[in-house]
């Protein structure tokens, strides 16, 4: 069954199906003994059913597949609502890459990232075809900076160049193979998670070492970045092998590197781009499994972390304002005689329309249009939380379970990474710092005021009072250490917490002050890191101390690309390049 329903088309079937399954029962009870309702209610369901699987006989049947092509129904929701869909995707296909000898064009190409934070124009822009296109694209552009992109799902700057992008859509082959007992996977630079693990599983009943929340990412940026999901290393962590273009530290000459052990292998598992072109990599896939799901609403971070021991792969949500917490304790299950159960397709279907689409479809006119603090806080503390069902213990796949519909609407995010230790502080930190950037408070406790003045930071706070007003839950995760030189969790010996902060706001700017001022008393009082592809405000100096072995990184980064030819400015701000 091919998924032949864009983002865009889903949303519409959502919001319409579910618009018509309550005007449907609404006749059924009004007109006893009449069946005038089923007929809006079956079509409701059938709209929403096909939303929820991403698949409808009749666009199969008609060749329609809103996936790859912009859906007409986009602008009619930005004429409507203002709500910004992530198109981001179908714009960059949109685009013509130039041919491999071609000349530059009259204009630079302009690429948006899925935030619609960063925007770029390359002065060249290709779509290579395979390694031998590479390899003279590099060759050709020795002297320039030269940035690889994917699926565009980063909110720092890691991608951006001005002088060349490389577009790898085309670099998506899958191979699966059985070696003895093992099923290995070689994948292609460019190919998306989301096909990857529908590959797998249709090919050999398997499916990735650790499934990650954001499966719209291709394979190299995943990795390139550390994406994770919770409970588990980062997908990093498993690569066994990557094929990568650079440099010849000889000769200067463009040229391919198989590395499978070593430094070098550990530097490109996460190497932010600075490592090469990643064509492709290499790893152990695990057979299909299942996840046992139930959801608890607790009142304090103590009692959300004391069933994880139970529940290795659970995530936690914070609502703002009500400061409770859902906590989704999850375990996965290896039994393949276990079924998806009947409540696993009702969590689903609630899931995707009324938190998916109803929830955010509710919030973002609040946000962007209405601005009604009052509203927002109510629709926060006292709605949010029915929406959020504490559904009993039910079964479901992997993937199901463990993916979020993160495309369905553009947002931006930061992600800090929290040692274990520190995590109960932080997050109590956390919540003291919204309520006053909301002026809900006008101090913090004296703990607070004594360990942020230590760091310089009290005044800070203080004038931000009253400044913004947050919108939007908190996702909280534990991470397992990496083996790796530079992704977020490596060199650790104890896991971290992420904890992913999140705005709607179309001003992406807004939330500013805010995350920076959590990204660096963060650092300072718990040496909180961030992840690499997402809201960035720490400078090398905040970075240099969290990873002992960033030099080493550094000197193998020069070694590949002597000229710096794969450092844009983020990977010199950030990484310290630009000082050694």
């Amino acid at each position: 069954m091919k998924k032949n329903i864009g983002t865009e088309e889903r949303i519409f079937r959502s919001l319409v199906g579910s618009a018509l399954i309550v005007i449907g029962f609404t006749w059924l009870r009004r007109r006893k003994g009449r069946t005038a309702g089923l007929d809006p209610a079956v079509l409701g369901a059938i709209l929403t059913g096909t939303a929820i699987t991403k698949f409808c006989p009749l666009n199969a049947l008609l060749g329609i597949d809103t996936r790859r092509k912009r859906h007409p129904f986009t602008r009619v929701y930005q004429a409507l609502g203002g709500i910004i869909f992530s198109s981001h995707r179908q714009d960059l296909l949109a685009m013509e890459g130039e041919a491999i000898k071609g000349k530059k064009p009259a204009e630079p190409q302009r690429v948006t990232n899925f935030g619609k934070n960063v925007r770029f124009s390359p002065m060249h822009f290709y779509t290579p075809k395979n390694e031998s296109e590479i390899l003279a694209i590099l060759n050709m552009h020795s002297k320039y900076k030269i940035r690889a992109i994917g699926s565009l799902h980063a909110w720092s700057e890691v991608a951006a160049s001005d002088d060349v992008t490389i577009d790898m859509r085309h670099f998506a082959q899958v191979q699966v193979e059985r070696k003895e007992d093992e099923v290995w996977a070689t994948v292609g630079a460019g190919c998306r998670l989301e096909d990857l693990i529908h590959t797998l599983h249709k090919q050999a009943g398997v499916t990735l070492p650790t499934v990650p929340a954001v499966t719209e990412q291709t394979i190299a940026g995943t990795i390139s970045t550390a994406t994770h999901g919770s409970g588990m290393p980062s997908m990093s962590h498993f690569i066994e092998e990557a094929r990568v273009a650079a440099y010849d530290s000889q000769t200067g000459e463009a040229r391919i590197y198989d590395w499978s052990e070593g430094p070098e292998l550990r530097a490109a598992r996460c190497g932010v781009g600075c490592t090469g072109v990643i064509l492709s990599v290499r790893f152990r896939c695990v057979p299909s499994y299942s996840i046992e799901q139930s959801v608890a609403r607790v009142s304090t971070i103590d009692e959300a972390l004391a069933s994880e021991s139970e529940y290795p792969l659970q995530q936690t949500i914070l609502i703002p304002y009500a400061w409770e917490y859902f906590v989704y304790q999850r375990r996965p299950i290896h039994d393949k005689q276990v079924s998806t159960s009947w409540m696993a397709y009702l969590f689903r279907a609630h899931w995707f329309v009324v938190v998916d689409v109803l929830f955010h479809t509710t919030l973002l006119p609040l946000v962007n249009v209405v601005g009604s603090r009052r509203l927002i806080r109510w629709f926060l503390r006292d709605v949010t939380p029915l929406m959020l069902w504490a559904a009993p213990p039910h079964t479901d796949d992997s993937a199901e379970v463990l993916v979020l519909e993160h495309e369905l609407f553009s947002h931006l995010e930061m992600e800090l990474f929290v040692p274990a230790r520190h995590i109960r502080e932080a997050v109590k930190l956390l919540t003291k710092v919204m309520s006053l950037f909301a002026g809900d408070i006008k101090r913090v406790p004296p703990q607070w005021e004594d360990q942020l003045e230590s760091i310089g930071m009290l005044e800070e706070l203080y004038r931000n009072r009253d400044t913004y007003f947050h919108h939007y839950p908190i996702l909280v995760r534990r991470i397992m250490p990496d083996d790796t030189l530079i992704s977020m969790t490596s060199e650790s010996e104890e896991p971290y917490y992420s904890i992913s902060v999140f705005t709607y706001y179309r001003d992406r700017s807004k939330i500013y002050p805010m995350a920076n001022f959590l990204a660096f008393s963060m650092n300072r009082l718990y040496g909180a890191g961030l992840h690499w592809g997402k809201h960035f405000p720490l400078n090398n100096a905040e970075i240099e101390p969290l990873y002992p072995r960033l030099k080493e990184f550094r000197e193998l980064c020069t070694r590949v690309d002597p000229n710096g030819v794969f450092r844009n400015s983020f990977t010199r701000r950030v990484l310290g390049f630009g000082e050694y």
